[in-house]
Formats: C-alpha cells, structure tokens, sequence
C-alpha cells in the first residue's frame, strides 16, 4: 500500500470524499487536540491572565516572520494570478490587522520591545519556525498549501468553537474575531479547495511528502498549543 492508494481506498467508499477531508482524519488525534485546546477555553472564558495571554502572543508573534516569507514563497510559486491576488490579499491582512492587534498587545500588556522582538522562545516554537522556513526555501506549491490549510482551518475550527463571555478583555476578543470572521472562513474554503485540486495532479512522491507535511504540520501545531498553555 501507498499513501496514495490509502487515499483512493478511503474515496472510494464516499461520494463526495476531499482530500482535505482525508488528511484531516489521519491527523487525529492531534488534529481535534488542538480544536480543542483548554488553552482557547481559557482565552475565550476570561480565565487567562493578561500575563498568560501575552506569553502566549510573544510565542505565536514568533511565526509572523516565516509565515510571511512562507506566503511570499506561495505567491511566487502559484500557477495563476488569481492564486496570487488572494494569497497577497492575505498577505496584506497578515502585515496590518493581524500585525496590529500582535502590537497593540505588547503594549496592552506591558511587554518590552525586545522581549517581542528577540524572545526566548519555546523549542516548540523554534521546531514550528524551522518547519516554515524548511517550506518557505523548498516546498513545492502543494506543500505550501497543505501548512496553509493547517495553520488556517485549525484556527478557524477552534475559533468557531469557543463561546466567549460578556466583558472579555477586548484584544482577547479580537484575536478570536481574526479567526472567525466571514472573509476569513472563505480564505480557508479557498485554501482547502486549493489544495484538493493541486493534490490531484501530484505524482506518488510528491503526493506522500505533501501528506507528511500537512501531518507534522498538525503535531506542531499540538506541541506548540502544548507548550504555551499555562500550567
């Protein structure tokens, strides 16, 4: 058996069977751990501490350098314009909204600016950074796609799942609402979509190493929701 044949024998028994759908299932358990993180329970209920939700904000804030390169790297390696005006749309809300409320909760909780900008981070954190930069130098097109649709539905998943309580600490409430916005819930249908049809046309390598990173991608994601979450 290959991973390719694994995915046919899988298709075969649904009537609409997507890729996405596939590499979601055997991403468990880490894929519904990290849905399901007390971490975003706490953020979302008010139990996290300014300090807590800052050092979890100074550890995330540690992937918006690679994430960046990484977007950069899809847009010089989409096949069409239309793939490349909405990955820079993206992009764009990367650099200013998203960048925005990072900053404005270093100042809210008193961060220093060298602690945000040179931190210590987590090994967690710098195996995820590394995994970025891996991509972001050398991933074909459909490999960068499959960490887009990690990092992106998983955090719309977890977003849409949370019920937030009245008088949250408005920056809080705003790292949920990048998250679950309507523009951003059709970036992650996008995505996916994306991804199902630039997986079709993979050959069998290329079709594994994408799968292999859409599944380290999703472990990462654990580990770092892991180490972040306030003992």
């Amino acid at each position: 058996m290959t991973i390719r044949s694994d995915w046919n024998a899988w298709a075969a028994g649904r009537e609409s069977a997507r890729i996405t759908d596939w590499l979601r299932e055997i991403s468990e358990p880490d894929w519904s751990a990290t849905v399901n993180h007390p971490l975003f329970d706490a953020l979302a209920e008010g139990r996290l501490s300014g300090d807590d939700f800052a050092t979890y904000m100074v550890q995330d804030y540690g992937f918006v350098d690679p994430f960046t390169a990484l977007i950069g790297h899809a847009i010089g390696q989409a096949p069409t314009m239309d793939d490349r005006v909405v990955l820079g749309q993206f992009m764009g809300m990367l650099t200013s909204d998203e960048n925005s409320t990072f900053q404005r909760t270093f100042e809210a909780f008193d961060v220093p600016g060298s602690q945000h900008e040179a931190p210590d981070y987590l090994p967690e954190t710098r195996a995820f950074r590394e995994l970025l930069h891996d991509i972001g130098q050398g991933g074909h097109y459909a490999e960068i796609l499959a960490v887009l649709v990690v990092t992106e539905w998983l955090y719309l998943e977890w977003a849409l799942r949370v019920t937030r309580v009245e008088g949250l600490h408005p920056l809080m409430a705003e790292w949920i609402d990048l998250h679950d916005n309507p523009p951003f819930q059709e970036f992650v249908a996008w995505l996916r979509r994306r991804l199902d049809e630039e997986a079709m046309a993979l050959d069998e390598t290329a079709f594994a190493r994408m799968t292999e990173r859409f599944r380290d991608t999703v472990a990462k994601e654990r580990a770092f929701h892991d180490a972040v979450q306030p003992r």
